[in-house]
């Protein structure tokens, strides 16, 4: 992970941009970049591209819960910008003084272009320059996507000419912000997709996993088909994908204990597993991983009720290794006793890259959903029997029943990191049952504070599924970027 003092420099000149009004900042051309080694250790800056600051994904969907009597209290144990994302508020997130998410993602957009402007110019062997172009188209695909499936419309036909996002195609500040059509910003990402496929690394490289390979691409477009609804595709590259013999599930019964951390006042010992102390050095080699993709949030993880019921307490070891009873204690709260969700590095990180897991309950929900009621329950029993002390495999009794049951699999698989994304997916195709209906009971809450005497409750709407671009990018691009209609 280590860069050559040259693409040092590049990274920190791309790090000054991105604290400004990134997209229309002019790149700095004074840097010299000659040799593809240069380029390869810009893909090669894995935490950059790994780490996704992402509030929506963690605040913003029914896996997160915050009841009247915790937030009343215990004020001071949450992020006030967070709970604009929490109640979904349109106008307090807008008016937030930057956006992580979006300013994360074409930095790393930037990046896949400045690679991708000079690695036909650069010397070095053709191997290498082949390989990394492969890797920059792959960084620009997926940050579109998750921009994509954040500030646009949910992919649908009735969607595909609403508004897009702005292509940045160059490193040049003149090229335009205007946003282009939710077709043509799927139309490219696919391009990206395809442009990628062109590497000649089949699996995985388990020491960098954050490099693309023809079994990423297709655990990718496993994803990519199931969210626009084309469930054979989405079986035929889930099936590709699971040829991999680099990513595999961890069995979690072979994950260890933790450090335990002990509270006094009253006295309390929460139990954490190995995982809770994995900094990138450990999670960036997570073994069940194709490509390396980590959702960071600056506070915690507050999984609601209906969460923690959906876990078979007794015999799931994601809810045992996983969930820390009153792991409020942390953030000094005593009462109401409160659970923690967990993963790497203090509990900040979850995996929110191309997983094993992901891509089996990506088949499976395909599956069900084309009516291979016991080819979705074997893949997704397939999982279970790496996640459960006591293994149960899941039975159905139909396609509906199938569909339920995968994906209340997927649930308890990808909270936080993945809801979001289902939520808005479900909410457009053509089968109702699995709709989602996020309701809040909280308090008024402003710009400038919450009331705790005045109870509200907060319910997301269709609107409000597209998240705001902040105010800041608008601006700052003359009138070219306009906001979603609300």
């Amino acid at each position: 992970m280590k860069m050559k003092k040259t693409a040092w420099i590049i990274a920190a000149a791309i790090s000054l941009a991105g604290c400004k009004k990134y997209l229309a900042e002019e790149p700095n051309k004074q840097v010299s970049i000659k040799t593809v080694s240069q380029l390869e250790a810009l893909v090669d800056n894995a935490t950059q591209f790994a780490n996704e600051t992402n509030q929506t994904a963690v605040y913003s969907t029914d896996d997160y819960e915050i009841s009247r009597e915790l937030y009343r209290l215990n004020p001071g144990a949450f992020y006030f910008n967070g709970l604009q994302y929490y109640i979904n508020s349109v106008e307090g997130v807008a008016s937030l003084a930057s956006d992580d998410l979006w300013n994360g993602e074409y930095k790393k957009i930037f990046t896949a272009n400045l690679v991708l402007d000079n690695i036909d110019k650069v010397t070095g062997d053709d191997a290498t320059r082949a390989r990394v172009k492969a890797d920059a188209y792959f960084i620009r695909a997926m940050a579109y996507w998750v921009l994509a499936n954040h500030y646009c419309a949910p992919y649908s036909e009735a969607n595909l000419q609403s508004p897009g996002l702005p292509l940045k195609k160059t490193i040049e500040y003149t090229e335009s912000l205007k946003r282009a059509t939710l077709k043509e910003t799927y139309d490219f990402i696919w391009g990206d997709i395809t442009e990628a496929e062109k590497v000649a690394y089949d699996d995985v490289d388990p020491r960098r996993a954050w490099r693309v390979s023809k079994k990423a691409i297709a655990a990718f477009k496993s994803r990519y088909f199931l969210f626009i609804g084309d469930y054979a595709k989405t079986v035929e590259q889930a099936n590709v994908a699971l040829q991999s013999s680099t990513a595999q599930l961890v069995d979690f019964k072979t994950i260890k204990p933790g450090i335990s951390r002990n509270y006094s006042n009253p006295a309390a010992t929460l139990k954490y597993s190995e995982l809770f102390t994995w900094t990138a050095l450990n999670y960036l080699y997570w073994k069940e991983m194709y490509y390396c993709r980590y959702t960071y949030n600056k506070s915690w993880y507050v999984p609601s009720t209906a969460l923690i019921n959906s876990y078979d307490t007794a015999n799931d070891l994601r809810y045992k290794l996983l969930y820390i009873p009153n792991g409020g204690r942390e953030f000094s709260i005593v009462t109401p006793a409160t659970t923690r969700y967990t993963f790497f590095n203090t509990g900040y990180y979850i995996p929110a890259g191309f997983t094993r897991a992901e891509v089996l309950l990506n088949k499976a929900e395909a599956l069900a959903r084309q009516g291979n009621s016991s080819d979705a329950l074997a893949a997704v029993n397939l999982l279970r029997a790496s996640r459960m002390s006591t293994y149960v495999p899941l039975t159905a009794s139909g396609k509906e029943d199938a569909i339920k049951q995968v994906l209340a699999e997927r649930r308890r698989e990808l909270p936080f990191a993945m809801r979001w994304y289902d939520i808005r997916r479900f909410s457009v195709n053509d089968y109702t049952g699995d709709e989602i209906k996020v309701v809040r009971e909280f308090y008024n809450m402003t710009a400038t504070g919450i009331d705790v005497n005045t109870p509200q409750t907060y319910i997301l709407d269709a609107k409000r599924m597209v998240v705001p671009i902040n105010t800041v990018e608008i601006n700052s691009s003359n009138g070219q970027i306009l906001q979603n209609p609300y």
